[in-house]
């Protein structure tokens, strides 16, 4: 029998079998050469796949470093706190021991400068002692002069002084610091110089041979005020020393020579 036309035209003809396709399968409505556009066709891909970028690709955040790191700065800081603090109380610290060595220098200083005015006062006071000493000391007004007539009545009247019996011309010298108060000529006394001494005591010379010093004359201790001789009522060259306290009536003058030292 015969194959008819039509069966022949189903019937699949040996050698051409179409080769198996490959690939995802389009649609029918897309096929005849519609193209998506690039995309598009992407996002076509990705719901088909039923995945989401978002989802391929999820965000892991680190949490625990980052509060590890704020630990560690914040450690830092705490750190960089208590080395600050503690620097800060050494500086405090140094500055109060350079602030405390600085005032005991201060104090040496002051004490040192203390010391030395005290011992500058100390030997001015000492100098000054000594002049007031040299200056209110006490001499015998003749030196190597002879003890020859003593205070007391004689030949019916009062005799005031102590006489030393000495050539004529022998220096005589004031017997401490004072002031002259009389140089001249003075009835039985001849020449006479009077003194006034610093505590008030007066000498008296008599029958000088000359006369050295003028009234208003300042003299310290053996300075020069004239020499011995024999003028007015004399018996022979000698001095006639008389002493006055405070000015008053004559003394015998042999107690207050010892009292000063003098005999």
């Amino acid at each position: 029998m015969s194959s008819s036309p039509s069966y022949q035209g189903r019937h699949r003809v040996p050698g051409r079998h179409r080769a198996p396709r490959r690939g995802p399968r389009i649609p029918a409505g897309f096929r005849g050469g519609f193209v998506l556009p690039t995309a598009a066709a992407a996002a076509l891909v990705v719901t088909t796949t039923g995945a989401t970028v978002a989802e391929s690709s999820p965000v892991h955040l680190d949490l625990a470093g980052t509060q590890a790191k704020s630990r560690a700065q914040s450690a830092a800081l705490a750190e960089f706190d208590r080395v600050e603090a503690t620097q800060q109380r050494e500086l405090q610290v140094t500055t109060a021991e350079s602030r405390a060595v600085e005032a005991q220098r201060i104090a040496r200083s002051a004490e040192r400068a203390a010391g030395a005015k005290k011992k500058v006062a100390a030997a001015a006071i000492a100098k000054a002692e000594a002049k007031r000493k040299n200056a209110e000391k006490w001499l015998m007004p003749i030196k190597g002069a002879v003890f020859t007539s003593g205070f007391g009545w004689r030949w019916g009247r009062m005799h005031q002084g102590d006489d030393f019996g000495t050539p004529v011309g022998t220096p005589l010298h004031a017997m401490s610091t004072g002031t002259i108060v009389f140089a001249g000529v003075q009835g039985g006394y001849g020449n006479k110089v009077e003194i006034e001494y610093w505590d008030g005591t007066v000498s008296v010379y008599g029958h000088m041979n000359s006369i050295s010093v003028k009234e208003g004359d300042k003299v310290a201790p053996g300075d020069l005020v004239g020499t011995s001789g024999n003028t007015g009522h004399s018996t022979g060259p000698h001095l006639h020393l008389e002493i006055h306290p405070e000015g008053g009536a004559a003394i015998d003058p042999a107690p207050w020579l010892k009292d000063h030292g003098l005999q």
